[in-house]
């Protein structure tokens, strides 16, 4: 189910809105994938649904993205919400709070190996706060390199690890993810003594998924796959 083909009249069905609490993802489940990252934009249906989750829920809905917070705002663009940016390393609680920002980075070596690499074979690198991208949707008979690029740059060092999503694979940080985002957005008081519901498409959204499921919750898988 496309979040963008609900109805915009009502909420999903069966889901007792004012009980819990929503950790959505972005890219390819609240925004369409597009070719360029930064071409992203929220439809309007889906901004109206948002708003209006928002509003039944009292607050307790966050968007978690392996973007960088910066970019999830921009987006987002006036629908100002609690954020986690870069797989869980950034944390905005509230709207109006300071962002939290775990103490952490990708080797500057890790770095300069991942863009020399990419420009050699025609892909896309992206830098990101505690990760560092390759995108081959322009370039699709680069997966399997850009794939075998990043499991051997990660099993190289034991800090980092690899994650593989539509398109892209990337080099992160090991120990952040998206359930650890989920974990601490349930410790505040907008979202505490709520069941969590995670909302993704893509392998990255399955720490989520399983961090849901521990606090009582469940996940919900958007498209094929």
């Amino acid at each position: 189910m496309d979040s963008t083909t609900l109805p915009h009249n009502d909420l999903p069905p069966l889901i007792p809105v004012q009980r819990h609490a929503f950790f959505l993802d972005l890219d390819g489940t609240l925004a369409p994938i597009v070719d360029n990252p930064e071409d992203a934009c929220l439809p309007d249906r889906t901004r109206q649904l948002l708003t209006r989750l928002v509003a039944a829920t009292d607050g307790a809905v966050a968007v978690i993205s392996g973007r960088a917070l910066a970019d999830v705002d921009g987006i987002l663009g006036a629908l100002r919400l609690p954020v986690s940016g870069s797989h869980g390393l950034e944390l905005r609680l509230g709207a109006d709070d300071h962002v939290t920002t775990q103490d952490a980075g990708i080797p500057t070596e890790v770095i300069d190996r991942v863009e020399k690499f990419a420009l050699l074979q025609g892909v896309t690198s992206e830098r990101k706060p505690g990760a560092i991208a390759v995108h081959y949707r322009k370039a699709p008979d680069q997966g399997d390199a850009c794939r075998a690029f990043v499991d051997r740059l990660t099993s190289e060092n034991a800090s980092l690890r690899g994650l593989h999503g539509k398109m892209v694979s990337e080099v992160a940080l090991k120990g952040v993810d998206k359930g650890g985002a989920v974990e601490r957005f349930m410790a505040s008081p907008v979202f505490a003594d709520r069941l969590p519901v995670m909302v993704g498409d893509d392998v990255t959204d399955e720490d989520g998924f399983r961090a849901a499921q521990a606090l009582g919750g469940f996940g919900i898988k958007i498209g094929q796959g």
